[in-house]
């Protein structure tokens, strides 16, 4: 049996924009051995056919299940001819019975399965479970219902989760279910670390499908040492017949991305490997190359050596455009968390700008309004990053550069800025589905400059310029009332600040306070009215001129650490968040044959940073090491 969800509706399946899986069809499309026909039922005519069934209304025929015999038995009255242009199965069925007044059939499945098959021949809907799935899937497959059988699989890509994934994947395998499949590949390559956690399939795997995954390239890890870990616990559970195989293990993990004193003390010295002669001379290689790393910093290495070659990132940092160099750029480049590159995209078909926003919402980039020096932009661009195309949508009904952009169920908001004459109170929202901006309530206060997030609903925005000096005011808007409210005021004064939301809670973070470049930040609590994990601070303006340093904070030791940094020194630039190994793969590190295949040490250390489930780009309440910076990029990434 199935377990539950963690998070997912279990009457229905929801697609990632939170629509309804049990939608109704208007049309249903029925399959005769390989003759494929469509009914010519409405929804409309589907309701009163299905009415009739349930009041036994001008029924030829009934059904029932044999799992479910007793005197009581429940005999569905249906109509022959609906169920036989349902499936192949019923239609032989139907046909080959002899007429009379009491056609009756019986069917070798559960009785919920049953009552579930027929509600989705006449409503092409029915109330799915991770409960009942299976059953439904067992009728589906013996009564021939393709479409049922893909509903299900359909639900079931929308619930995955840490407990049914090894099931879920084996049975998407077996059925050749594409869909499904890469579903499965793909939550597993995402999450397998807290996966082997909790799931006891893990333990049964065996040691060919263990080493399939380990070896992996895009099985996200933030540090080998806990893979190490899980591969111990797998020898564990069978100590006398597994332990031999540590060295076929230990072969496939990433050594070189280890560091030096841990692999020395928990790996080198554990009882499996010291004791195994198959062992020494992947410790030894693998100390040699550590050894080269420690002492030199640099060193030259091939792309392709198994030791330290980056696993490949499920989620990466595009940051568009800015300013540098006293003019707009249409730069883009992607950072690579594993192996700590920013990877330079090609963007000669677009036009420059800065001071814009910049959000992705499944397999696009948005980049909404902005300034290119000369002019200042209502217009609006997208970034596919399946083909790699920039297309126009429609424009802003307002011209808006510094402006503020949230994306919150469904509706993508843009807020204030400047349009070259005043700062601007007003907002509108983008409709994907018809292609067409609308206006919202204004906003209590003119404000440029300013940032905005998303929490419980509400969006909220924080800081700006109102054209005469920076503000610490903040408010938030509801859809459902179309009003703002104002919410305590921040501690400072913040125009160019960064907003994100983190745990429950809001960061305002950095900013120009009218004086002097802040590094400081403070957080809300929406909860307590009262205003107060990696997160990255990239680019900016230190009050001299642009940079192109980025830096992370981590949470755990309140360190900042560099990382690489930009290939081009600018402000004004907007970053966001890729999502999804669908969408990173074709823009890795790995993948760029302009760079050298030469690799710096610092993403080494940084796998033993990355010890957080969460990154930001931004800053926390704790200065930054070396730069004060004016940043208005902020985006949230959770890499597991």
């Amino acid at each position: 049996m199935l377990k539950r969800s963690r998070s997912k509706s279990e009457s229905s399946g929801s697609d990632s924009t939170g629509k309804t899986l049990l939608s109704t069809m208007s049309t249903s499309t029925s399959y005769f051995g390989d003759r494929k026909r469509s009914c010519v039922f409405t929804t409309d005519a589907c309701q009163i056919l299905n009415e009739l069934r349930k009041n036994n209304m001008l029924c030829d025929a009934k059904i029932s299940s044999k799992k479910h015999m007793t005197e009581e038995s429940v005999k569905f009255p249906i109509h022959r001819f609906i169920l036989a242009a349902s499936s192949p199965y019923f239609h032989m069925a139907f046909t080959n019975m002899q007429h009379s007044e009491n056609l009756f059939l019986q069917l070798d499945i559960e009785y919920d399965a049953l009552e579930s098959l027929l509600d989705y021949i006449y409503t092409r809907k029915c109330s799915l479970t991770l409960d009942n799935v299976n059953r439904i899937i067992d009728a589906a497959k013996l009564c021939q219902m393709t479409n049922l059988f893909q509903y299900c699989c359909e639900y079931l890509r929308h619930n995955l989760n840490d407990d049914n994934i090894f099931y879920l994947y084996n049975f998407a395998k077996m059925h050749s279910n594409s869909k499904l499949s890469n579903a499965t590949y793909e939550y597993l390559m995402r999450h397998f670390i807290e996966i082997t956690k909790i799931n006891k399939s893990f333990l049964k795997l065996s040691i060919e499908e263990l080493i399939g995954f380990i070896s992996n390239n895009d099985l996200n890890v933030r540090n080998e040492e806990i893979l190490f870990s899980a591969c111990i616990k797998w020898i564990d559970y069978d100590t006398e017949k597994r332990k031999s195989f540590i060295a076929r293990l230990i072969r496939n993990l990433r050594l070189g991305l280890i560091p030096l004193q841990l692999f020395m003390t928990k790996i080198k010295q554990h009882s499996y490997i010291k004791d195994n002669d198959e062992c020494k001379p992947i410790v030894g290689e693998t100390l040699r190359l550590l050894y080269k790393l420690d002492n030199n910093g640099l060193m030259d290495a091939d792309i392709d050596c198994p030791f330290i070659r980056p696993r490949h990132a499920h989620e990466m940092i595009f940051a568009y455009g800015g300013w540098s160099g006293g003019n707009a750029t249409n730069m883009l480049e992607a950072y690579d968390i594993r192996a700590d590159k920013w990877v330079v995209i090609s963007t000669d078909q677009v036009p420059p700008r800065a001071y814009h926003g910049c959000i992705t919402v499944g397999n696009k980039m948005y980049v909404i309004g902005g300034f290119d020096g000369t002019e200042y932009f209502n217009s609006c661009r997208t970034f596919n990053l399946i083909d790699r195309v920039w297309n126009e949508i429609a424009p802003m009904n307002e011209r808006r550069c510094y402006v503020s952009i949230a994306y919150l169920n469904g509706l993508l908001y843009a807020m204030g800025g400047f349009n070259g004459h005043v700062r601007q109170s007003t907002a509108e929202k983008y409709l994907f589905e018809t292609n067409q901006w609308s206006t919202i309530s204004p906003m209590r206060v003119q404000r440029s400059d300013a940032s905005a997030c998303t929490l419980n609903d509400l969006v909220y925005i924080c800081g700006g310029f109102d054209g005469q000096e920076c503000l610490q005011t903040a408010e938030y808007y509801n859809p459902i009332t179309n009003q703002w409210t104002m919410i305590q005021p921040m501690n400072s004064r913040r125009s160019g600040v960064g907003v994100i939301t983190y745990h429950g809670f809001i960061y305002a973070i950095g900013g120009f306070n009218g004086t002097s470049r802040l590094s400081t930040g403070e957080r809300y609590n929406p909860n307590m009215n009262i205003l107060d994990d990696l997160m990255f601070a990239i680019g900016g303006f230190n009050g001299l001129t642009t940079v192109s340093n980025v830096e992370c904070y981590d949470d755990k030791t309140s360190e900042w650490y560099d990382i690489a940094d930009m290939n081009l020194f600018r402000s004004a630039l907007s970053a966001c968040i890729v999502d999804g190994l669908t969408y990173t793969k074709i823009f890795l590190h790995s993948n760029d044959t302009s760079m050298t295949n030469s690799y710096s040490t610092s993403f080494v250390s940084l796998s033993t940073i990355r010890t957080i489930p969460s990154l930001a780009v931004g800053l926390p309440s704790v200065p930054l090491t070396s730069h004060n910076q004016s940043l208005r990029n902020f985006s949230h990434s959770r890499i597991q």
